[in-house]
């Protein structure tokens, strides 16, 4: 199992996550801003068969999926600069369609997956993450979109989530899912009514592992790739 991450995540972080499978730390020059720069949800939209990859991923990356036996295909779009063109494969793959704004989607993630649940946001797989039949977002659009197709949201306040150069990271690219669990980048106590949050996940049957203690660090998605 390769699990990637971006290369600055927090050495903690890294060192709990070797425990598990072989760790990956995942950076690009040159391609998008800084920030994201070395974000994998960026560049990978993550499904249960694979993953749909952007052609200008570093072919460093193309070759150890391939080598590993890990599925991709190759989307028609390259990831750029300026949004919307860094958010083409930032959608989430869901029990309910595929999560995103229609209208940036890269073309091969719309052709494999053509249910939708649409709405406005372009950083989906950033902002937000489904546990069982619970949805967790950072973004109050992504929250209202969701209560109004009748689905269980629980909005994570981003305040004291971290990401270089900006305010506030967001809670989906604090987090991974690997079967029954979801890990965390940091720690939940950040996110204000944690408590309420971490009973909700809980109860949808998932056990929450934290791989760092301090903060709570946006990582651009931690993908457990098999």
């Amino acid at each position: 199992m390769l699990i990637m991450l971006d290369e600055s995540a927090p050495i903690a972080a890294r060192k709990a996550l070797e425990k598990e499978g072989e760790v990956v730390l995942f950076q690009t020059n040159n391609t998008c801003y800084d920030a994201i720069s070395g974000h994998p949800d960026i560049f990978f939209f993550q499904h249960p068969n694979g993953l749909i990859i952007a052609p200008n991923t570093p072919e460093k990356y193309k070759k150890l999926l391939s080598d590993k036996g890990i599925p991709f295909i190759t989307g028609n779009s390259e990831v750029g600069e300026k949004y919307p063109c860094t958010a083409i494969y930032n959608a989430l793959h869901t029990s309910h369609g595929v999560l995103h704004n229609r209208v940036i989607t890269d073309d091969a993630i719309k052709n494999h997956f053509p249910l939708f649940i649409d709405c406005k946001q372009g950083y989906v797989r950033c902002t937000t993450i489904q546990t069982g039949n619970l949805f967790i977002t950072s973004d109050k659009g992504i929250e209202r979109v969701l209560l109004n197709n009748n689905l269980n949201v629980i909005y994570a306040c981003p305040e004291n989530i971290s990401l270089k150069g900006f305010r506030h990271g967001f809670f989906g690219g604090c987090c991974g899912l690997c079967g029954k669990k979801l890990y965390i980048c940091g720690s939940l106590r950040e996110v204000p009514g944690y408590k309420s949050l971490a009973g909700s996940i809980e109860s949808q049957g998932f056990e929450i592992k934290e791989i760092c203690s301090r903060g709570l660090h946006d990582v651009g998605g931690i993908l457990f790739l098999y």
